[in-house]
């Protein structure tokens, strides 16, 4: 499905990417959204997952959160714990991003039960603006493609390859729209080039457009302290940015996400977020400030440490084999050529990743890419090693 029929069939694109995400077909058992357990439907018949959500326990020697678990005090969690009562968090939110780069009093800040809530507020507050389609840059979370089917809006990209290469070619509009975009990206493990962010901010100066980043992969630079993210360079008061500290210390079963968003939408943001978000866990408000401090530590990215020390065993794997890939440097995803070389091993049947066309709608030399956890369970990257290397 190319960018001409996406426009031609977007309800069509929508509901694919989806279905392609969750509800996928596996030796004759599907799994959807009502069990995503597919760790143990994978493993009983013996397929290695490399696009997997599970992950492998020693990011914690990185973390040391297996030297420090989480503790709280007994209590009887009767009141309600709504997720921006903590004033505290929410000033040492604020003053890190006027360090960044932001200016003081321009954002509110508001935190939500993971990024999931808050990307999905994203696509309510579009449509509440008046907006019947938003424009991206592709790839973007499931969660988008899903809200906008059900809210009856287009998804139209404005890419033709991954927003990283200094060869993309954007086709932003020309009026005022609402742009959601991801980045860094998360599939890829790359943020966007220097050259597509200055593209993006002469075009928000142009237009007054919008502009929605999900930065749920943000500060997750690998071998540097330094904690800033490019998005930065775009209109502070045209742009909402997503952050999350949970996924950048690989804690997904703790729910912290929070959005920074320009003042004067702030009103029609909180209406929408708190009524999407509700209150939080009592046990997940109590850790976020121990875990926003450990996110902003100035120190490399711990989860970013681990995956990078499994790329680079990959990659004298993937250099002997001359496999195709984009080097990535943040987060814990990578994406490589695997496709056709697994079936000169002849161990093709034995892996399994989300469809290329599914997650990545781009032209046809990522056919036959995969999109690989770094940061899976021990036995999946062994095994790809293992059979790579015969």
């Amino acid at each position: 499905m190319n960018i001409k029929k996406i426009k031609e069939n977007n309800k069509r694109y929508k509901k694919w990417v989806f279905e392609n995400n969750f509800e996928m077909d596996v030796s004759g058992g599907q799994i959807d959204e009502f069990d995503y357990s597919v760790d143990k439907c994978f493993d009983k018949n013996k397929i290695n997952f490399l696009s997997e959500w599970f992950f492998d326990k020693k990011i914690h020697q990185y973390t040391s959160f297996n030297k420090n678990p989480f503790k709280v005090k007994p209590n009887i969690p009767l009141q309600y714990a709504f997720p921006d009562t903590n004033r505290k968090l929410n000033a040492a939110i604020e003053k890190f991003h006027i360090k960044e780069g932001l200016r003081r009093n321009s954002f509110t800040v508001f935190i939500s039960e993971g990024s999931t809530p808050m990307i999905a507020a994203m696509v309510l507050f579009a449509r509440k603006l008046g907006f019947d389609r938003i424009h991206s840059i592709f790839p973007l979370y499931f969660t988008i493609h899903k809200m906008c089917d059900v809210t009856n809006m287009n998804i139209l990209p404005c890419n033709d390859d991954f927003a990283c290469s200094e060869n993309v070619k954007l086709n932003l509009p020309k009026q005022r729209s609402f742009l959601f975009m991801t980045d860094p990206v998360w599939s890829i493990g790359r943020h966007y080039s220097d050259r597509v962010f200055k593209q993006l901010a002469r075009w928000q100066k142009k237009t007054g457009s919008i502009i929605f980043v999900d930065g749920s992969f943000s500060y997750m630079d690998w071998d540097t302290p330094v904690k800033k993210e490019p998005s930065v360079v775009l209109d502070p008061d045209l742009t909402l940015r997503l952050v999350c500290p949970t996924k950048a210390l690989c804690l997904h079963g703790l729910r912290f996400a929070y959005l920074l968003c320009p003042k004067k939408f702030s009103k029609e943001v909180a209406r929408i977020s708190i009524v999407n978000t509700g209150s939080s866990c009592y046990f997940g408000h109590l850790q976020r400030e121990r875990l926003f401090n450990k996110m902003i530590e100035n120190k490399p990215n711990p989860v970013g440490l681990f995956a990078s020390e499994r790329y680079r065993t990959l990659r004298k794997v993937f250099l002997e084999n001359n496999i195709e890939h984009i080097v990535p440097d943040c987060g814990f995803f990578m994406f490589a050529n695997l496709d056709n070389i697994l079936r000169k091993k002849r161990a093709r049947h034995k892996y399994y990743w989300l469809n290329n066309a599914a997650i990545d709608v781009l032209n046809p030399k990522y056919k036959g890419y995969a999109k690989i956890n770094l940061i899976a369970r021990d036995k999946i990257i062994k095994s790809l090693i293992r059979d790579l290397s015969k």
